[in-house]
């Protein structure tokens, strides 16, 4: 996902950043009722109002820290909360990560020590959000998991909520929009009818921008016109706030032309086009002029005049290239599909060769820094467990000395008999505890490790091999086609490698997604063994033997047939002849099928590894899932392989 999205949808959803300073008029008058307002709220009151006339400038800093300091004063806990969590959103629209850090530091002491979470949720949402836009996208999920769970702990709404914003902007930034979808959904979920105007902009502003992002056009004009009524809401109850949104009017326009382009209602694209003029100014934050580029880019190429939208886009270009290089990419592809639809079909080529490979050097990059920050989120969990394992033990002991003491009170033979029993116990379960706690770090350890090597090798053989084809001008027509063939293999295990730990994840979690469908298993089962025999070249020579004459599951057929045939196949290339069979029965007492594979290569402790290991723990995962069970018995001749699966209806 590209960065100015993120900055895009963040600052849209905010709803506070204005291009504009507030009236003059306003403002004096408000100043004269500040200066001979009495130390209550009435000042508390005016100092924020004064505040956010200049949200875009320093001068709103100052107010902010006059109003800090009053409500300090006052011992005002609200404004207190609300003055640190404004000093937030202005470190956070300048991309302030440490002042933001720093502040986030104060509202969670205030936070804790009132129990007061007002505007703690909203403020640790702009905190993790700036991990994404550093592209920190592993940190930003670590922390808005954290924050679910304590605003759930809390039975606290809207942090809940706030987390989903945060949830999907990350997974939307990778390109997860699936996931991206169900936490804005769950956020919409955990809206109420009581939650405030500001509440609801800030959700809506987040829904449109995604919306509008994957073309959801329908979605996208149903929560503008929501938007819409949530504004005149809250500008209805503070009339004052009106010149304080005209960034977010030009938002809101630029999104209803970007959604009657698509539409084809060009009349009505062109008058919402100059309205986002009339809010336009020089000095309006940089995301927005981009987006109105676009808007303007994708309305001339509609109207076929591509000379226009070339024009317009190579202004956005221009801009872009002052925040984020994938956008960059983003923009220079849309150029060369406007060649394309120009003709310039020479042109457009060029383009996309130097866009694939920018995209490739990008996600490389990106690769590489989300393996450093989920290695680094490892090492933290490692000393928080190290730490919970040290308070346990002096838990232990602090109990086991309080116990003693206890118990001489009344007898001392009493008392030494069973504390003697009951240090034993604990003992035994202090070091099962440990040795649990061991086991799990040495599987954590050998896992990471195995995966850096199974990843590393391939990958070290994908980049070196490139470099030799680009940097080596010596290269015959052969040499280059043996590279190319070394580098298509190793992106194919390493696509699949990657692929298997995923799966592994979901099935571990619950969240794999299955298409089911009806499937008729014997018929299936026939065919799986011939694309056996087929896709090993002859080298093995598979067999099925059943009475089943036929069988109908309700199931997901490509997970079903990838599953058995990796059990059918070599895990790794191998010209050895092999005699596999596979059996299939029916049990029908407990109503299930029950398959055997007989010198399975994949249960072979000669090619036993990292990759084979997550593909039996996938396959154990999958039958499970599907009522029945998956067990590999070393003890019978051929190591077989027996798993079962449920045909209940």
């Amino acid at each position: 996902m590209m960065k100015r999205w993120i900055i895009l949808c963040l600052a849209f959803s905010s709803g506070l950043l204005s291009a504009n300073a507030g009236s003059t008029v306003v403002k004096d008058s408000l100043l004269r009722i500040y200066v001979s307002a009495p130390h209550d709220s009435t000042r508390l009151d005016v100092l924020h109002d004064i505040a956010r006339l200049d949200q875009q400038t320093p001068v709103f800093l100052y107010y902010e820290s006059k109003l800090l300091q009053e409500a300090t004063a006052q011992n005002n806990l609200r404004y207190q909360s609300l003055a640190t969590y404004e000093h937030i959103i202005y470190f956070f629209n300048k991309l302030d990560l440490v002042r933001v850090t720093q502040w986030m530091g104060k509202m969670e002491n205030l936070a804790e020590k009132h129990n007061y979470y007002n505007d703690y949720f909203k403020a640790k949402k702009l905190q993790i959000e700036m991990y994404t836009i550093n592209q920190q996208i592993e940190f930003a999920i670590y922390e808005a998991n954290i924050m679910y769970e304590k605003a759930k702990k809390l039975n606290d709404r809207n942090g809940m909520r706030e987390a989903c914003l945060c949830l999907m902007t990350s997974y939307i930034a990778t390109l997860r929009y699936e996931e991206g979808i169900q936490a804005l959904e769950e956020a919409f979920q955990l809206m109420s009818p009581q939650d405030s105007p500001m509440d609801k902009i800030s959700l809506l502003s987040k829904a449109i921008l995604v919306y509008s992002f994957l073309h959801e056009n329908d979605k996208m004009f149903s929560s503008l016109e929501q938007m819409q009524t949530a504004i005149n809401e809250l500008i209805t109850a503070n009339p004052a706030l009106q010149n304080a949104y005209s960034a977010l009017y030009m938002g809101i326009e630029t999104q209803y032309a970007l959604y009657y382009i698509r539409t084809k209602d060009m009349e009505k694209a062109w008058e919402h086009l100059q309205k986002v003029d009339e809010y336009y100014t020089p000095n309006t934050f940089l995301p927005y002029q981009i987006s109105r580029l676009q808007a303007y880019a994708e309305y001339h190429r509609s109207l076929n005049d591509y000379k226009k939208s070339l024009e317009y886009l190579d202004d956005a270009i221009r801009l872009v290239k002052q925040m984020s290089f994938p956008d960059v990419i983003l923009y220079t592809a849309m150029k060369a599909d406007i060649l394309v639809d120009m003709g310039r079909a020479n042109e457009s080529l060029d383009i996309y060769k130097k866009v694939m490979r920018d995209k490739d050097s990008l996600y490389r990059n990106l690769s590489h820094t989300q393996m450093e920050q989920i290695q680094s989120l490892y090492d933290m969990d490692k000393l928080l467990l190290q730490r919970e394992q040290w308070r346990a033990k002096i838990h232990i002991i602090f109990l086991a000395v309080i116990g003693t003491a206890l118990l001489a009170l009344i007898t001392f033979v009493v008392n030494m008999y069973l504390s003697r029993k009951r240090l034993q116990r604990d003992a035994k379960e202090a070091a099962r505890l440990n040795q649990v706690a061991e086991e799990a770090n040495e599987v954590k350890s050998r896992f990471l490790a195995n995966m850096s090597y199974n990843i590393r090798i391939p990958l070290n053989n994908v980049v070196g091999f490139s470099q030799l084809l680009s940097t080596d001008m010596g290269l015959d027509e052969k040499e280059k086609q043996e590279y190319s063939e070394i580098i298509q293999t190793n992106s194919t295990e390493l696509i699949q490698l990657v692929n298997d730990v995923l799966d592994l994840s979901r099935l571990e979690a619950k969240m794999m997604k299955f298409q089911i469908q009806e499937c008729e298993i014997r018929e299936m089962c026939s065919d799986l063994v011939g694309m056996a025999r087929i896709n090993s070249d002859g080298h093995i020579h598979a067999q099925l033997e059943t009475d089943v004459e036929s069988q109908v599951l309700r199931m997901d057929a490509n997970r079903f047939n990838q599953a058995v045939i990796n059990m059918l196949l070599y895990p790794v290339p191998n010209d050895t002849d092999r005699e596999v069979k596979m059996r299939l029965e029916r049990d029908e007492r407990n109503e299930l099928l029950i398959f055997h594979i007989i010198n399975s290569p994949l249960a072979d402790p000669a090619f036993s590894s990292q990759q084979v290991s997550i593909r039996l723990k996938i396959n154990q995962l999958l039958f499970e899932h599907f009522g029945g069970s998956f067990v590999i018995s070393e003890e019978e001749e051929g190591t077989p392989i027996t798993f079962t699966i449920s045909y209940k209806e």
